[in-house]
């Protein structure tokens, strides 16, 4: 089984105050500034369908599993999994690496999740 980050290079904040944490990145902003600058990114709020479907498929633990399918038809079917009910989002399949492309609403646009088809009929 084979680990790998889903966003490298991306740092997350979670708050369930909103406020709160918008008010401490504003106490800090020259610092932030100062690093926007060196890593060339810039600090912006995730949308709430990107949010959904994130928490969706990465769970309390923030990790992905694999999910398991077939292709019936050229029809993809996940029978387990964190892409389970998803399947209008998968954008390409490979199966020799057990990876799906998947459509991410808003500015992430796409991201690898693992999937393993099981038959193909």
């Amino acid at each position: 089984m084979e680990q790998k980050l889903l966003f490298p290079g991306y740092v997350f904040l979670e708050s369930e105050n909103s406020e709160l944490l918008e008010k401490e990145i504003k106490k800090y902003q020259d610092t932030f500034a100062k690093l926007q600058v060196e890593i060339n990114r810039e600090l912006s709020v995730i949308e709430a369908e990107e949010q959904q479907l994130l928490n969706s498929l990465c769970g309390n633990f923030h990790h992905i599993g694999l999910s398991k399918g077939f292709i019936h038809e050229g029809q993809t079917l996940v029978t387990s999994g964190p892409l389970q009910g998803k399947e209008r989002l998968i954008r390409k399949i490979d199966r020799h690496k057990r990876m799906a492309k998947v459509e991410v609403p808003g500015r992430m646009k796409e991201m690898n999740v693992g999937l393993e088809i099981e038959s193909k009929s």
